[in-house]
């Protein structure tokens, strides 16, 4: 009797499973370094430029393309912000990149 209701009850579909949060439909997001971003304008970056130091170039799990670690001086306390940039084909570390608004 218990054997012939379960063959009438039907399957589980895919929305219901991906309800469960285990297996394959999780993302995989733990080892991500994080958000490919340009940094605030400030005073300095609408007047004139501003210089970055390209410190590394990284892979990151999840995304096709590499992502470039970049510093920059902060231009009024003494301390230095690193960026993360989709890295352009040709960079390399060592390599300085100025930004600027004006073209």
């Amino acid at each position: 009797c218990i054997r012939d209701s379960k063959r009438t009850m039907g399957r589980v579909i895919r929305a219901q499973r991906k309800g469960r949060q285990k297996g394959i439909f999780k993302s995989h997001n733990f080892h991500r370094l994080g958000a490919a971003r340009f940094r605030p304008l400030d005073f300095a970056e609408r007047q004139g430029y501003i210089r970055g130091l390209v410190k590394d170039i990284v892979h990151d799990p999840g995304r096709g393309a590499p992502l470039a670690r970049v510093v920059f001086r902060d231009p009024y306390k003494y301390k230095l912000h690193t960026e993360l940039y989709i890295a352009a084909e040709g960079m390399y570390s060592g390599q300085y990149i100025y930004l600027s608004l004006i073209h």
